[in-house]
């Protein structure tokens, strides 16, 4: 019996870095493992904000890469330009913000800005799909793939999914959601806030969702609004395998001492709208002059235009480092105390929180009671998470974190095995049973 051979379809992928390529990244490397033959599609260019080649040298040398041209520019040329055409915001076409531009105002750029969503639709990368499904439509031919396999974002390469099952309806098709298009993609990106988007993109997850053998979310919430949001459709098509971490990343993490006095707090990732720090530095600026002091929060990571005025002027000690390679990340983590993270999306769980449970480090979260995060914190003991809006709870807390007595650390104890269930290897297993139809 031959294995089965399966098709990875992901836009960011290695040498492109940052979270966005971590999920593809996973299963490219774990998935051999349980007798599963891999092809991934990319681009051979990727317009990534962030490359780190370093994760090449994970992908196993059974995994074969297929990469094809994308005329999409860079992200800096990209934020640039839609920074032209949106006045009144600073986010490029990744980044986040709180206000959206209207293509019918602003004169001859909300013409041209409401043109080029139209053109660019349902995301920019749709300038990549007509090469990749030339390439897609090779690579099932040549090497008899019987599972394709789409992540997104960006959602356009659902139209590469679609494409491939119209022409091989017997192929089994995957949809793997990283993030809630309709509900949170749509209403926090920038050049996604358009009615014709929304329209559009309504449409095509009701089409992937009748055209896929399985649809997978990353959350447990996420996959309750997915099955409400079809009641149609038979609720087993649906699944929940949750991001993670990798643990052969941090078999030499190890916590040491760092050469500051007090309390070093590191945040590893980008900051965008929705992980915004502004509430833990408006608690933070709350307290004592001599508790302030003896704190220094460092960011490791890109900052989104739009939240960088919410890090200026702050009264304690701020070190803002910049993108890193993994490695370079977590040389910063090891030497933090604590490990902040911020989420106010009840719905969604930031990648950066499997890392940190990875690391053992405390964790010190700011996001909705009873959200993933806090659902997460809580399951795995791996630290306390206050709301954003309960700044009284939020002061409570640093204070008992900043204190020279220690006293809260003595209550860290977190569960190594709950934590271990979001290892990789074991999350790749579960999509293993999928692909097999083990899952089924």
């Amino acid at each position: 019996m031959k294995n089965p051979r399966l098709l990875i379809v992901s836009y960011w992928f290695p040498p492109a870095g940052g979270i966005p390529v971590q999920r593809a990244l996973s299963l490219a490397r774990y998935l051999p493992e349980y007798g599963i033959d891999v092809h991934v599609l990319t681009p051979s260019n990727p317009p990534a904000p962030q490359l780190d080649p370093s994760l090449l040298k994970l992908i196993p040398p059974n995994v074969t890469i297929h990469r094809t041209f994308t005329p999409m520019p860079s992200s800096r040329l990209r934020r640039k330009f839609w920074k032209l055409l949106s006045p009144r915001t600073k986010p490029g076409m990744e980044s986040k913000s709180v206000a959206a531009p209207s293509g019918n105002r602003g004169g001859w750029k909300g013409l041209v800005s409401g043109m080029v969503r139209r053109l660019l639709s349902p995301d920019p990368e749709v300038v990549w799909t007509p090469f990749a499904r030339r390439k897609a439509r090779q690579i099932v031919r040549r090497y008899g793939v019987d599972t394709v396999l789409v992540t997104a974002p960006p959602f356009s390469s659902f139209l590469i999914a679609r494409s491939l099952k119209r022409e091989f309806p017997d192929l089994r098709l995957i949809a793997d959601f990283r993030d809630d298009w309709l509900r949170f993609f749509l209403a926090t990106f920038d050049f996604q806030k358009s009615h014709h988007i929304r329209r559009q993109a309504e449409t095509m997850e009701r089409e992937i969702v009748d055209l896929a053998s399985r649809v997978v979310v990353v959350t447990k919430s996420w996959l309750g609004d997915m099955q409400a949001r079809y009641p149609d459709v038979a609720p087993e098509k649906f699944a929940c395998i949750p991001n993670g971490f990798d643990p052969a990343a941090f078999v030499g993490f190890q916590a040491r001492p760092h050469r500051q006095p007090g309390v070093v707090v590191a945040y590893i990732g980008t900051v965008y709208t929705t992980t915004s720090p502004r509430h833990y530095f408006e608690a933070l600026d709350a307290l004592p002059a001599e508790v302030r002091s003896r704190v220094e929060t460092r960011f490791v990571g890109r900052i989104a235009d739009e939240e960088r005025s919410s890090m200026e002027n702050r009264k304690s000690r701020l070190t803002m480092l910049g993108f890193m390679t993994q490695k370079e990340a977590l040389s910063h983590a090891e030497e933090a105390d604590f490990l902040l993270l911020t989420m106010s999306d009840p719905a969604a769980a930031t990648g950066k929180i499997y890392e940190y449970l990875a690391m053992g480090k405390p964790i010190l979260a700011i996001a909705p009671i009873g959200g993933e995060v806090d659902q997460i914190i809580h399951e795995t003991k791996a630290g306390w998470c206050v709301a954003p809006e309960d700044h009284q709870a939020l002061e409570s807390l640093l204070l008992q974190v900043f204190d020279p007595s220690r006293k809260l650390l003595a209550t860290f104890d977190p569960d190594i095995e709950a934590i271990r269930a979001y290892e990789r290897p074991r999350l790749a297993r579960r999509y293993a049973d999928l692909i097999t139809g083990d899952g089924d």
